[in-house]
């Protein structure tokens, strides 16, 4: 287990904007909510809609890709990575919360 732990750290795949986002999340949520509250923030969909939208901003803000000329934006791409994003963040969020679960025992 603490050799997959510092596989994430020598790849770079915890430092992911995203992803380290979802964990501090993950975390905070398991501290601080009760099951009910978790259950219904992962109902909602203006959880998965304010993710996306971080996502979206995060991607369109600070990560443009270019197309290979490098004058215009390649959105099918940035569209992708987003969406991309979004899926990191969820399974982020969650594996966190059950690796703090497990971590309680």
């Amino acid at each position: 287990m603490i050799r997959g732990i510092i596989s994430l750290f020598t790849s770079g795949a915890i430092f992911n904007p995203m992803v380290l986002l979802g964990i501090i999340c993950g975390i905070g949520s398991i501290i601080r909510l009760n099951a009910e509250e978790i259950k219904s923030l992962a109902t909602d969909y203006h959880f998965y809609l304010l993710i996306t939208l971080v996502s979206f901003g995060y991607v369109f803000g600070f990560k443009k890709e270019y197309k290979e000329g490098g004058i215009d934006l390649n959105y099918t791409a940035m569209v992708f990575t987003a969406i991309f994003g979004i899926v990191k963040f969820i399974l982020a969020y969650f594996l966190s919360m059950s690796f703090v679960f497990m971590i309680s025992f």
